[in-house]
């Protein structure tokens, strides 16, 4: 069916109702503001004043900190987004408690939610983060959704909420072929996770550095001459698995030096002398990778162990924060009518490299520098305000790799002369200088055949770099500060991912630069 093409007049009423739908749901979310939306502002504005990672978390955002950090949450398994007002079903996770009971479907409409004998709440209207937190609850206990179908019928579901694994969190991994035909290990990293309830109380939380190293087990097993370690848009997370994953590539030695506001200084290190892999090892980063993923990519760095390939630089997170639980306070401040006062995030340490240098502010430059879409975005800790300043100590002694020893200046070479030559790269290239030159323009033409020509234009360079590699960028960029959400484990999923992966150009090179190693 060829789709009419719609007139100018036709155009400007279409756009004139989508500007108006989109304004008025951004009053309607400032109407449902409440006094403690306005207290949170007003306590992050004093904290953040100190520096970019000191804030107030409110008990809802300490949830979901928390789940963030051990990977898993206590709910029904379902994605859920926003639409016209509605809470809508986007999909189920696969083996959650959703998906088990059968019943509720993508599409669905969420009208209400029960809690035990309590009436339902109507939750038409409502935020998504405060309809998720009526729906979120501990392991067992029943919450009842009334939900309306897309042909209008109604239904009351009752879910006993269970625990919702939050794969796109946890380590992955599969076996790529590299340039010369040779098996080549892939692993990514999205985070350093780990449960630190459980590790506290002393059971076994699952951890980054342990599924790291199952993961690069299984690729040995496979008969792997090679790995790629992938940090892009690693945001950090526990410090204790960044130095834990770095000791699988070393044999034993120190890898960051922590120092807080009083000068004192102590050296977090490998002591197990076991290596899970010691061959060439390449490690992605982009400028999102932050903090814990700066930790692993510049210790691998100084001890001449890895490759680090990516963006002009890494983040640049080099601070150190621990939570103080406000709760913990509220006898000294006579506050006990408050029931919860969430945590303050307070930075207390700086982390430096084992040559002395910090990553703070600067962040961590690649050996090997390839085109990024994102060069021209002032994203990094240098464009933060109240960033602290780059400053160094004095280095420790390290012994640097001697398992897997490479030619650098030789490995360069060749890069660059294939990225001279590969289409794709390039245009990634022209599309970052072009998005760099339009940054800079201050007027925007108001002219409709202006903007459908420019349109035309950015078309034209999606379809060149390729629709996947966007795809996938766009994925991984949105994640950030938004609800946690849980992808499916399914097989077709997964083939899905490799086939993403086989087809991104930065891996494509990182392919190449391990058959130079």
């Amino acid at each position: 069916e060829v789709k009419k093409k719609k007139n100018d007049k036709e155009l400007w009423v279409e756009a004139e109702e989508k500007v108006a739908k989109r304004n008025k749901n951004f009053f309607n979310r400032l109407h449902q503001e409440t006094r403690q939306d306005h207290y949170d502002r007003y306590f992050n504005a004093i904290a953040r004043a100190f520096d970019p990672h000191t804030n107030y978390m409110p008990p809802a955002n300490r949830e979901d900190f928390d789940i963030h950090m051990r990977g898993s949450l206590e709910g029904i398994g379902a994605l859920l987004r926003e639409e016209d007002g509605y809470i809508k079903v986007v999909n189920i996770i696969p083996g959650s408690a959703s998906a088990r009971q059968g019943r509720l479907l993508a599409e669905d409409i969420i009208l209400e939610v029960g809690q035990g004998a309590k009436e339902p709440v109507e939750i038409t209207d409502m935020r998504l983060r405060d309809a998720v937190r009526l729906i979120r609850g501990p392991k067992g206990s029943e919450v009842r959704l009334t939900i309306k179908r897309p042909d209008g019928a109604k239904e009351i579901i009752p879910i006993q909420r269970d625990v919702v694994q939050i794969e796109e969190t946890f380590v992955k991994s599969t076996l790529l072929e590299g340039s010369n035909g040779e098996k080549i290990g892939y692993v990514t990293i999205p985070s350093f996770y780990r449960d630190f309830e459980k590790t506290r109380n002393g059971s076994n939380a699952r951890n980054s550095t342990d599924d790291t190293r199952v993961a690069i087990e299984g690729l040995k097993q496979q008969g792997i001459s090679g790995l790629i370690l992938d940090l892009r848009n690693n945001g950090g997370g526990s410090l204790m698995d960044a130095v834990d994953t770095t000791g699988l590539f070393i044999k034993s030695g120190p890898v960051v030096q922590v120092k807080n506001s009083y000068g004192n200084k102590r050296v977090l290190g490998d002591d197990d002398k076991s290596v899970t892999w010691n061959g060439p090892l390449l490690v992605l980063v982009n400028q999102f990778s932050a903090s814990a993923s700066e930790i692993l990519a510049a210790a691998l760095q100084d001890y001449g162990r890895a490759v680090i390939v990516g963006g002009a630089h890494t983040h640049g997170k080099g601070t150190v924060q621990t939570l103080l639980d406000m709760n913990d306070n509220i006898p000294l401040l006579h506050l006990k009518k408050y029931e919860d006062l969430g945590a303050l995030k307070v930075t207390i340490q700086k982390f430096y490299r084992v040559n002395g240098g910090s990553t703070q502010y600067k962040g961590v430059e690649p050996d090997i520098v390839l085109p990024s879409l994102f060069q021209h975005l002032e994203s990094g800790e240098q464009y933060l305000d109240n960033s602290l300043a780059w400053d160094q100590v004095d280095p420790i002694p390290y012994h640097v790799n001697g398992s897997a020893p490479f030619d650098l200046d030789m490995l360069l070479a060749k890069s660059q002369k294939r990225v001279a030559e590969d289409e794709g790269l390039q245009v990634i290239a022209d599309e970052a200088a072009k998005a760099s030159e339009r940054a800079k323009q201050t007027s925007i033409s108001l002219k409709l055949s202006d903007m459908k020509k420019k349109r035309e234009e950015s078309r034209v360079a999606r379809d060149k770099i390729g629709a996947h590699y966007l795809k996938y960028r766009e994925e991984q960029d949105a994640g950030h500060g938004k609800e946690p959400i849980s992808g499916s484990d399914t097989e077709k999923d997964k083939d899905k991912w490799k086939e993403e992966i086989k087809e991104d150009p930065y891996i494509t090179e990182s392919l190449h630069i391990l058959g130079d190693m």
